[in-house]
Order: structure tokens, then C-alpha cells, then sequence
């Protein structure tokens, strides 16, 4: 029985962990952390807590495997998703460091992957792409269409509005140390740790992140999304997807620029590729599992040869995320403990 309470306080912390004005978490029985066992990764939950307090992770520290990469909204196939179907997607805003009057303007996008991070590409937060005076500001949650707050959409042939978008600063950039700044692009990916943390809703939910296990057919069919841009550095209105295969690595590897052992050879077939404005996104693969259908940030949009002919490009890079899942959990904890709170 004790058992049972326990692991139904765990995953109930896991879900909606949220502060409130003091500071502390609005969930019932929900005591201080330095006042119970704190649950690591991995452990035994039959080790239990003591008997007068409930366990407490903090869900800064963990990826969800309960929660992550549902979408409440059934499947579509066109250019443009409907709202909400990719409630994960994080549009990453841009300004001026110091005149905060300027209006920030979206550049990169990016994956939340937990209450407090969003998931991204190196080369979207660092020199020559943000370059001084420019940085990057805040992400934006919740998001389909730019020109209105909230998204309207169409069920059964009725309008009705979503909800509204959220914005939160970014309080901590974390790129990888041995981030690649040339043509290679290798190890070009990064966490953003948000100024607050945020609830999960119908429109902003995390994406699941592979293991470092999962192994590859190299056939697989993933899909990515961006507010792509539609030219002279003007981006989509809209939230747009494209479809895109995997290729053999050795398509790529005759590339002496592509490492296979961190990144996805994929795209450039009948103009499926990712654009400009879509860096630093997911490139998502949908499984079925035990009948429901959960999604998986299989890799982050990089870098993409310029050279095209008759819609046929050559082959993108991605970010391999599963190669870095011990990095993201590395990073998760660091910032527990940088934050003060381990």
C-alpha cells in the first residue's frame, strides 16, 4: 500500500510540478525537498521514503517517460500541421541585448523536453549565427500561427480558439562544450533552462528523447517543423512540416563532413529537406507503442548542403540525439545543482 502511494506521488510530480508565487510546487502533499528522500534516476522505488514524507523529484532533473511526445490532436499529413499536433515545437526569439524595446524576431526553433529545458542546436546560440549585439531572448511555447493569439482552429466544421501562446526568458544557455563552429557542425546541439518553469497543457507537451540504444534501419520516415523561411529572411506565418527519409549514412559519408556516429544522414529527395528558420528544431519519428502513438526527437535540424538541382539537394545533417541522451541527462543534473536546489 505504502508502495502504491509512493509511486502515484512520483509520477504525479513528474506531470505538473509547477510553483507558485513563494516559490513552491501546488501540489498536494507536496513537502520542501531538503525534508525527504530525494529520488535519483534509476532508483529502486521499492527502496521507498521515509514513512512521515513522500519522494520528491525534481522535474528539472529528469527526461518524462510517462508524459512526453503525446499529441492530443489526431494525425495529419499536409504542409501545414494543425495546432497543437506538435505541442512540443519551442520558437526560439532573438533581439538586441541591451534595447529591450525592439521587437524580438524568431530565427531557430527548438523541442521542450521537460518542465524547465528546451532542446536545440548549438549553432543557434552561438557566434557567427547570434552575433553581437543580437542575442537570444526568450521561446516561445504553444505556438501555430503568428498573426493571432490565441490560434483559431476548426473541429467538426466549428471554429474555436486554442490557447494562448506562452513566452518565457531563457535563463541559462547550455551548448555543448566541444561544439564544431566549422562545416562539420559536430556536437551542434545545446539546452535552453527557462527562467520559470511550465505546465503541460493540450499545447505545449515534451518530446521524448531516445536511448542511447536505439538502433537504426536507416529507413525510417521523420518529420520535421519549423516557421520556415519563406525568403529574404521573412519566416512562415505558420507552423510548417515537411517529411523526411532517412538516408544510408553512406550517402552522406562519401561527405568527409558527416560523422556517423552523431549524426543522421536524411532528406534532399523531392524537395523533402528542411529550410532555413527550421535549425535547431526536432526532426521528429512517430512509434506506435502499446497502441498509442508516441513521438521521439530523434535528431535536431543542423546543417544542410546549399547545392540543389531540379528540387533534388543533397543530403542534410542532424543531430543524432540519442548519441548525446547521456550529455542532456549530464546537463540536467548540473543545472540542479548550479541552481542550488541539490
Amino acid at each position: 500500500m505504502f508502495f502504491g502511494h509512493t509511486f502515484l506521488h512520483f509520477l504525479l510530480m513528474l506531470q505538473v510540478l509547477v510553483p507558485h508565487s513563494n516559490g513552491e510546487p501546488s501540489v498536494p502533499g507536496w513537502v520542501p525537498p531538503y525534508k525527504c528522500f530525494r529520488m535519483r534516476a534509476g532508483v529502486n522505488l521499492l527502496r521507498g521514503c521515509d514513512t512521515d514524507k513522500y519522494c520528491c523529484p525534481e522535474p528539472e532533473m529528469y527526461l518524462p517517460h510517462v508524459t512526453c511526445g503525446k499529441s492530443r490532436t489526431q494525425p495529419t499529413k499536409g504542409r501545414e500541421p494543425v495546432p497543437n499536433e506538435f505541442p512540443w515545437m519551442a520558437m526560439l526569439l532573438y533581439g538586441h541585448k541591451y534595447n529591450t524595446s525592439e521587437k524580438l524576431l524568431p530565427k531557430c526553433g527548438g523541442s521542450l523536453i521537460n518542465n524547465w529545458h528546451v532542446l536545440t542546436a548549438a549553432h543557434c546560440v552561438e557566434y557567427p549565427f547570434v552575433e553581437y549585439p543580437f542575442a537570444l531572448k526568450s521561446v516561445r511555447l504553444g505556438e501555430h500561427d503568428t498573426s493571432t493569439n490565441p490560434d483559431l482552429t476548426v473541429v467538426n466544421g466549428i471554429s474555436r480558439y486554442t490557447h494562448r501562446y506562452l513566452e518565457i526568458e531563457v535563463d541559462k544557455i547550455i551548448a555543448h562544450e566541444q561544439f564544431n563552429h566549422g562545416k562539420k557542425m559536430i556536437n551542434d546541439i545545446a539546452l535552453l533552462r527557462l527562467q520559470v518553469p511550465v505546465r503541460y497543457t493540450e499545447a505545449i507537451q515534451p518530446i521524448c528523447i531516445p536511448g542511447p540504444h536505439i538502433t537504426s534501419s536507416h529507413k525510417r520516415m521523420f518529420q520535421a517543423s519549423g516557421w520556415s523561411d519563406m525568403g529574404k529572411g521573412i519566416p512562415s506565418q505558420v507552423l510548417l512540416r515537411s517529411f523526411i527519409p532517412e538516408r544510408h549514412p553512406d550517402v552522406c559519408k562519401s561527405n568527409d563532413e558527416f560523422d556517423f556516429g552523431s549524426q543522421i544522414c536524411a532528406g534532399g529527395l523531392d524537395g523533402n529537406y528542411t529550410r532555413r528558420g527550421d535549425s535547431g528544431g526536432p526532426l521528429m519519428e512517430t512509434v506506435i507503442h502499446e497502441n498509442v502513438r508516441v513521438t521521439y526527437a530523434s535528431g535536431i535540424v543542423s546543417y544542410r548542403p546549399k547545392t540543389c538541382q531540379q528540387n533534388i539537394c543533397k543530403p542534410a545533417f542532424y543531430t543524432k540525439t540519442a548519441y548525446f541522451f547521456d550529455w542532456i541527462n549530464s546537463k540536467l543534473q548540473s543545472a540542479l545543482i548550479d541552481s542550488g536546489q541539490k
